[in-house]
């Protein structure tokens, strides 16, 4: 009995916490972080449009930095829609230059 007990103890335990597993890339309000980088030879500017705002930031030769952004989000460079960004997009490289 008291193995039994033992038993239905762990199941639950690890039914708990197999549901309650978060993905730890989606932070709270939806966002999610991506990293825009530049691999391009010049320096480049980036607007980030969403929710009928915006916001410009220009990137150097080589430089990578870590941005919080929504699924829908929308990056712009050279004034022409570069990518929409979906959840799927967590935690990966923006790349500027392909």
């Amino acid at each position: 009995m008291k193995n039994l007990r033992l038993l239905a103890l762990l199941l639950v335990i690890a039914i708990s916490s197999s549901s309650f597993k978060s993905n730890i890339s989606i932070a709270e309000g939806g966002y999610f972080d991506i990293y825009i980088k530049n691999n391009c030879t010049k320096e480049v500017e980036v607007r980030v449009r969403a929710d009928g705002s915006s916001s410009v930031s220009k990137y150097k030769a080589g430089e990578k930095q870590k941005v919080a952004v929504k699924e829908g989000y929308e990056i712009y460079t050279d004034g022409k829609l570069f990518q929409t960004l979906k959840k799927s997009d967590s935690g990966k490289d923006i790349n500027l230059c392909k």
